[in-house]
């Protein structure tokens, strides 16, 4: 009987073990050609200003579209997404000037990264939000490429990226946004430029950059880690919806909610230079999403 019983447990272990042999080759197949896709992409063509005012522009854009979060305050010295010690792999922000380790990228090569999510071999950039991004007016998609294309060359090699099976899994399940561009409409095309208004409308065209944190449908998310607290719901059904137009642009200038609350590091509103009018747009906006 012991033996019978000993057979059939090593039977279903064994097919149990096959099972998740089979799953991972699966998804190691599956990732390995969405990572090696080569796209074929119609590039638009922009005239990038060179003179100081789109100079502004352009780092306000990558001030309050994430830019300088993720790849540092100099373009180089970017965010650690997950390290040698991550069970995801290793994901570091590129340096993305033109010094020692950054790239060498021409007008073309911007446009392919920030509207397709692509590298220069029109293979998908990793865990790049240029869905985000990528829906800019040509008039703010040139005034940023202007930016960063003058920003000082930084010599900064950052570690080579790369998967473990986790990551693979959770980016195979949807879980993990690995590759923009599998999001991007690539046959889209783009007004020249959008006016600010304090509307709705315009709040919605600013409002895309939050949906990287608090979701595609803005109702927030479970923590990213034991140390993060959970990410909100900022909708109309969360605790936004209960604050002022006041309260809202206030918090943005203080980093404490109507309530009183403090915000944690990981919600590093200041940073965020958005005017009072673009604030009020993106409240509006917030404030009609049920």
């Amino acid at each position: 009987m012991l033996k019978k019983i000993l057979k059939w447990t090593g039977i279903v272990v064994g097919c149990f073990v096959l099972l998740l042999i089979v799953f991972y080759g699966i998804v190691y197949v599956k990732t390995e050609a969405g990572i090696n896709k080569v796209y074929d992409v119609k590039l638009q063509t922009l005239t990038i200003p060179d003179d100081s005012a789109s100079y502004a522009v352009g780092r306000h854009i990558a001030e309050i579209r994430g830019c300088l979060g993720c790849h540092g305050e100099n373009l180089a010295t970017g965010e650690v997404f997950a390290d040698e010690s991550s069970p995801i792999g290793i994901l570091q922000a590129s340096n993305i000037t033109s010094g020692k380790g950054g790239i060498q990228y021409t007008d073309q090569d911007w446009i392919r990264a920030l509207r397709h999510g692509l590298g220069k071999d029109n293979k998908p950039l990793w865990f790049m939000p240029s869905h985000e991004i990528c829906g800019l007016s040509n008039q703010d998609m040139a005034a940023l490429i202007s930016y960063v294309k003058k920003q000082p060359p930084v010599d900064k090699t950052v570690p080579q990226k790369s998967l473990k099976p986790l990551g693979r899994v959770l980016t195979f399940m949807g879980e993990f946004p690995l590759l923009a561009a599998e999001k991007i409409d690539h046959t889209a095309t783009y007004v020249d430029d959008v006016k600010l208004t304090v509307s709705a409308d315009y709040g919605k065209y600013l409002a895309v950059t939050c949906q990287g944190c608090h979701t595609a449908n803005f109702k927030g998310a479970a923590s990213h880690s034991p140390e993060e607290p959970p990410i909100p719901d900022i909708s109309s059904t969360g605790k936004l919806g209960k604050w002022s137009q006041e309260g809202f642009v206030k918090l943005f200038h203080t980093g404490i909610t109507p309530e009183g609350r403090v915000l944690s590091k990981y919600m590093p509103v200041k940073s965020f230079t958005y005017s009072d009018d673009e604030l009020k747009a993106v409240y509006l906006y917030l404030h009609q999403v049920k």
